[in-house]
């Protein structure tokens, strides 16, 4: 992107991240570089994502040196202790130890690269769970499952999720560039609303014109058999397929890891655009159309 001093130009690039020369191209001229690609898919070969999120984040902060960037904002990703309920996780309770899947540890890896590096100037976001229009890993999961078998249901029904809208998400993105208290700095991002696993899905299944389904499940079982299912499609080498269940799937559901905000709003100013109840609204508007 280039400055001016009347309006905000911004500049398309298409290319692979993945290319070293590509990204010293797509840098030229630039002043600042939002990092948001990486392989998001929930399985797969972990050469994949090492090579994607972490050689990739390499190569766009070699471009960025290169080119002496003012100022490189990257999209990480929030990670806690996985088997843990917690209620106000901060950006201090970030586990780099996490090794649920590989996407996360390649986003460790990936964000641990621009944390001890000292040549470009950076900060960075850790969105949980961004859905919107456009989702192909929240909302289209929960709307399969409550199709196939209805949705899992564990401790109760009493887990709460934490969601960020994607708007909000290019918000937080848009003003680590912006403030100079964001130098060096890392921020969870959320909606700041988070709900219980029942309601988000009644009012999601309510705007689609549809009821939601449950079923009750034991937490620690199904994640022993989760992770019987990721070892065997493991060993015969299944990678373009998903196991059925998998830990970070049951953890997700069943689990509660709400993320505060506090910091964003205090030092960027951060305060959410989009409510969920509109985003749902749309996004129903949206997928009712086909």
């Amino acid at each position: 992107m280039s400055e001016h001093s009347d309006a905000i130009q911004i500049d398309v690039f298409c290319g692979d991240f993945c290319n070293a020369e590509e990204i010293i191209k797509a840098c030229e001229g630039m002043d600042y570089v939002v990092h948001c690609g990486a392989l998001l898919k929930g399985w797969g070969r972990r050469s994949e994502y090492i090579r994607t999120n972490v050689e990739g984040t390499r190569n766009v902060l070699n471009a960025c040196a290169e080119h002496n960037i003012k100022r490189l904002v990257h999209t990480s990703s929030p990670s806690a202790h996985a088997l843990r309920n917690n209620l106000s996780i901060t950006e201090d309770d970030q586990n780099e130890n996490n090794k649920l899947n590989y996407y996360i540890e390649s986003k460790l890896m990936a964000e641990k690269l621009v944390r001890e590096q000292d040549t470009v100037p950076y900060s960075m976001i850790r969105p949980r769970g961004i859905t919107g229009i456009g989702d192909k890993n929240m909302l289209p999961v929960l709307i399969d499952v409550n199709r196939q078998i209805g949705i899992p249901l564990f401790q109760k029904g009493k887990v709460m999720v934490d969601l960020v809208c994607a708007e909000n998400a290019a918000l937080a993105l848009r003003l680590c560039m912006e403030k100079e208290e964001a130098l060096g700095q890392a921020y969870n991002i959320t909606n700041g609303e988070p709900k219980l696993v029942t309601e988000l899905a009644e009012e999601m299944f309510a705007a689609l014109g549809t009821k939601a389904r449950y079923i009750k499940l034991p937490f620690m079982p199904v994640y022993a058999v989760a992770g019987i299912l990721e070892a065997v499609w493991k060993l015969l080498k299944i990678y373009d397929k998903a196991p059925p269940l998998t830990r970070m799937n049951v953890c997700t559901l069943g689990r509660s890891q709400i993320f505060s905000i506090e910091k964003a709003k205090k030092e960027l100013g951060y305060e959410p655009k989009v409510s969920l109840s509109e985003m749902i609204r749309k996004y129903a508007e949206d997928y009712n159309r086909g």
